[in-house]
């Protein structure tokens, strides 16, 4: 059972690739603990994906209490989990572990923290184009309604598989630009400056789209940002999905109902320092 009056300071973390020590994960964790009077860290390690099991069973010693996983060990950490539960399972990547015995539980947050940033304040539209195929597009899909999503990525039978887990349409990368309009579209690619798109991008004239999500954040030049902006559809980044589920990881580790403004607080003050 989770600590509400924790007797020692919470230790908990970030897993990921040498861009982990960027985040604005630890800000907002610390941020909620500074709120609910708590004492704690939240610690940002870099781990290669072949030293994932011993990071584990390190941090299992150390008594942290809970963990995040970015990438590009979402995935790569499920083969050294004591189990997954349902949404993990089904996103195909873990991104929340929660102490189990000797061992940690796999959860995903990404679906909970997608829906509370962009679908609870504006309703789905009635045609949702997901780029990409990977954990974070699974997530967008668990998201939505199925009967409103289409799938398109650039390596099509991953992209045929996913959409055929979620009953939804797929859509070849290189058909994007003969599509019809959009209400919603979802960058869950990795790509999302310039330099990191080449030629992963769709042509742009998906020209009608109604809002265009990028699930990625902290990136100073935007690609999908400019595009927007070019056929006047709505544009939100990463930022506020990452608040919602660090929101939703913080629940599952301590059993607590955090308010969200500090997370939110935190993260905008990361991004405007331009970090």
């Amino acid at each position: 059972m989770a600590r509400l009056n924790p007797a020692r300071p919470w230790r908990l973390g970030l897993l990921g690739g040498e861009r982990v020590y960027r985040s604005p994960s630890p800000a907002m964790h610390e941020a909620c603990l500074a709120r609910l009077g708590w004492p704690g860290l939240y610690a940002a390690l870099a781990v290669r994906a072949e030293d994932l099991a011993a990071a584990l069973k390190g941090l299992t010693a150390l008594g942290f209490d809970g963990l995040n996983v970015t990438a590009p060990l979402k995935e790569a950490v499920l083969p050294h989990l004591t189990s997954l539960a349902p949404e993990a399972l089904a996103a195909g990547a873990a991104n929340t572990l929660i102490p189990d015995g000797d061992g940690w539980l796999g959860r995903n947050t990404d679906a909970e923290g997608f829906a509370a940033a962009y679908l609870l304040t504006t309703p789905p539209g009635r045609r949702n184009l997901v780029l990409g195929a990977g954990g974070a597009a699974r997530a967008a899909c668990l998201a939505m309604p199925a009967a409103t999503v289409v799938v398109s990525s650039r390596r099509s039978e991953p992209g045929r598989r996913m959409a055929a887990f979620f009953s939804a349409d797929f859509l070849p990368w290189d058909q994007l630009d003969a599509s019809e309009p959009w209400d919603l579209i979802v960058n869950a690619t990795s790509a999302s400056s310039p330099e990191e798109i080449g030629a992963q991008a769709p042509r742009p004239p998906l020209a009608q789209t109604g809002r265009l999500l990028d699930m990625n954040y902290g990136r100073p030049e935007n690609h999908w940002r400019r595009w927007a902006e070019a056929c006047g559809a709505e544009f939100r980044d990463g930022l506020d999905m990452l608040a919602c589920q660090a929101r939703s990881s913080f629940a599952k580790w301590t059993g607590a109902s955090p308010p969200l403004e500090p997370f939110l607080t935190a993260i905008r003050a990361w991004a405007a320092e331009g970090r």
